[in-house]
């Protein structure tokens, strides 16, 4: 009975090695290796985790210019740098710049310091025609604008010490013409006197004039021209 027993049991073993529904585990479990599988696991996504956290971060790069650039490019980047281009070669600091700057210089100053600006603002816009082949317009001279106000003054300081030149040269005229017309009234007076000592009696007719007539005449032109002169000075 033992042995028919054992034979059934053996049966049934041989035929679970046949059957293929049947599963096997033949792993025994091993809690050093499976710790360290976990750990590895762990230390290789750690790992990863680290080393994209360690890639060094970049930042987005500059719009560059198109080539040719746009309008918009001219007038917002390359505008404002030619500006400063302009300013360091004329090596002024417009931030610095006074009134009285510009009063303490002379004319031939200015004068030069005018020309040097309007350069300057030339070779701005001879740049902006070689790229879109025609003058930029008002809207498109913007950048410049701190120039162009420089340029102004300038020319008002001019305009200002020319008016103040030309009083000058006025009321100096004036000065002169007064001094030769004290000079033509002093002969004139001389000559009535010895006409009347020598006629007894007054310059009456043109004939009696005759000697100094020249004078006489030229003495009237300046006493209109100082009257003129006079009423120029009063307009400014």
């Amino acid at each position: 009975m033992e042995i028919d027993i054992l034979n059934e049991l053996l049966s049934e073993s041989v035929a679970k090695l046949f059957n293929p529904r049947a599963v096997y585990n033949f792993k025994k479990p091993n809690p050093v290796y499976d710790n360290y599988q976990k750990n590895s696991n762990n230390t290789s996504s750690s790992s990863i985790s680290s080393m994209q956290s360690d890639q060094p971060k970049f930042e987005q790069p500059q719009q560059k210019l198109s080539n040719p650039p746009t309008i918009e490019q001219w007038v917002n980047i390359i505008g404002p740098q030619k500006l400063q281009e302009s300013l360091t070669k004329l090596n002024i600091d417009l931030a610095k710049l006074t009134k009285r700057d510009l009063e303490l210089m002379s004319m031939d100053q200015l004068q030069n310091e005018k020309k040097r600006v309007k350069n300057e603002l030339k070779f701005y816009d001879a740049n902006f025609q070689s790229i879109f082949n025609r003058f930029p317009l008002r809207n498109e001279k913007e950048p410049m604008r701190p120039l162009y106000i420089y340029y102004k003054k300038l020319k008002q300081q001019i305009d200002k010490q020319s008016t103040n030149n030309t009083q000058g040269e006025i009321q100096k005229r004036i000065e002169d013409l007064k001094k030769t017309r004290a000079e033509l009234r002093e002969k004139l007076n001389n000559f009535q006197n010895e006409f009347t000592t020598t006629h007894n009696r007054r310059i009456r007719f043109h004939k009696d004039i005759a000697p100094v007539e020249k004078e006489y005449k030229l003495y009237k032109e300046i006493k209109n021209e100082i009257q003129k002169l006079e009423n120029i000075l009063q307009k400014k």
